[in-house]
């Protein structure tokens, strides 16, 4: 079956072969709009395509209803819709595009990082989510504030208990791996194989793989430079006076912080993060969260 389709009578034609390679941004979120339907699903809520609207050629309503009429999108009786058959090479095609650029990208921030270019690595970052219709790939965290990158740097120059007893050599690959992860706002398990067997024989334990330990110190550094940038615009500020320490309660949890899990705090007063005699085999998850107060409640 060819997939060129013409939208309106003699007007220009729609293919979605040409979707899958082309770099013209009203073409792309065609492509990328149509791998949102890979499987089942409502139409977007009004706000989310009212965004896609403004990426499309054409607003988001129309759009579907020409996907609909191309044969494109099938509907379900239950108001769902999913890709046609017929249009699944090409939307894998367009997955495996996304692939190979998130295959390309990733080496050139790390790379970055390695030579602590905390800026540059997340000008990278923001170049790379710019080719996407929403700006979002789907895979990293939410749009970074401007102080993501010197937050990301403190990373590299961490000298914290949380540390204790590792060598250099494994305290830099840490570094690295939790920059990188905090860099993009997203979290992955590092394969053993790409884990130095120095660093791996050091982070190996009788309950835990050299990748699992890996994965569970990174999130503890990370969150605790997160905890010490909201603990600061917390003391800095005029509109918050306490904070919550917030965390998973689960079989994870240890006795030392399940008791404070939900209490509030004067900001001057909170207890420092993380807990020092945390026993969980994954560390402090713990973190602060600011009470919001209602203005009426600042006045009084």
């Amino acid at each position: 079956m060819s997939f060129l389709k013409k939208i309106f009578g003699g007007g220009p034609t729609l293919d979605a072969d040409t979707l899958v390679q082309s770099t013209d941004p009203k073409q792309v979120a065609q492509i990328d709009l149509l791998m949102h339907f890979s499987e089942p699903r409502q139409l977007h809520d009004l706000g989310v395509q009212q965004r896609w609207s403004r990426a499309l050629p054409q607003p988001y309503t129309e759009t579907i209803k020409l996907f609909t009429k191309l044969g494109w999108l099938e509907t379900s009786p239950q108001g769902q819709y999913q890709v046609a058959s017929s249009l699944r090479p090409q939307v894998q095609a367009y997955r495996e595009r996304l692939e190979r650029e998130k295959a390309e990208i990733m080496p050139q921030v790390r790379a970055a990082l390695e030579r602590k270019e905390t800026s540059e690595a997340l000008t990278l970052r923001r170049e790379y989510e710019a080719r996407f219709p929403l700006g979002e790939s789907g895979w990293t965290g939410p749009d970074p504030q401007l102080s993501h990158s010197s937050l990301t740097r403190r990373i590299f120059f961490l000298d914290h208990w949380i540390l204790e007893g590792l060598s250099k050599a494994t305290q830099d690959w840490l570094k690295l791996y939790a920059a990188e992860q905090h860099l993009w706002g997203a979290t992955w398990h590092v394969p053993e194989s790409e884990i130095p067997e120095a660093v791996r024989a050091e982070l190996t334990r009788p309950d835990m793989s050299a990748g699992e330990a890996a994965y569970w110190k990174a999130q503890e550094m990370m969150l605790y430079v997160d905890n010490q940038e909201t603990w600061q615009r917390c003391k800095g500020g005029d509109h918050v006076r306490r904070i919550e320490i917030a965390g998973p309660d689960d079989e994870y949890t240890c006795e030392t912080c399940r008791p404070f899990l939900g209490k509030e705090y004067l900001v001057v007063r909170v207890p420092e993060l993380p807990h020092r005699g945390c026993t969980s085999p994954r560390g402090c998850r713990c973190r602060y969260e600011p009470v919001i107060e209602m203005i009426e409640d600042v006045e009084a």
